[in-house]
């Protein structure tokens, strides 16, 4: 009996922790980037069919960050042309995006799972990701109470 009270009450100490105001993020609040810089959101919702692994996000093929379901992280670049891309186990078609970024511009990429895949029994199985470029509008909505994390 002590147990399960015991762990009870830590799965809701957990869950506070979890729902703190600190983690989640309120688009805008973050200062903004230093001059000369662009902002890239990289966002990924959660959703209880999706599976929870992560993901690696590249920008021209170099590794920048983790995506993980339920979280945003934010890049500052310098002014160029980037070829966003995500760790899949299998190709799948428009997987990236291209974005040209300008000093002082935002954009936002949320990452998707295009397709789960597998075998039954001891077969294999995957996830393939692929990024979207999304309106500012429509991101900070969606972006809105996703946990902010350091990717």
């Amino acid at each position: 009996m002590r147990a399960r009270i015991f762990a009870v009450a830590v799965l809701g100490l957990l869950t506070l922790v979890a729902c703190a105001p600190g983690n989640t993020l309120r688009p805008g609040s973050e200062p903004p980037p230093a001059a000369g810089l662009a902002r890239l959101y990289v966002y990924r919702a959660s959703a209880p069919s999706q599976p929870q692994t992560w993901t690696t996000v590249s920008l021209n093929g170099r590794p920048v960050g983790s995506s993980a379901p339920g979280s945003v992280f934010y890049r500052d670049v310098p002014p160029g042309r980037y070829e966003v891309g995500v760790r899949s186990d299998q190709r799948y078609p428009d997987q990236f995006r291209s974005v040209l970024l300008r000093p002082g511009d935002t954009a936002y990429v949320e990452v998707q799972e295009a397709r789960h895949w597998g075998w039954t029994g001891w077969g294999r199985t995957g996830t393939t990701f692929a990024v979207r470029l999304v309106s500012p509008a429509q991101a900070q909505q969606q972006m809105t109470g996703l946990r902010l994390t350091s990717g």
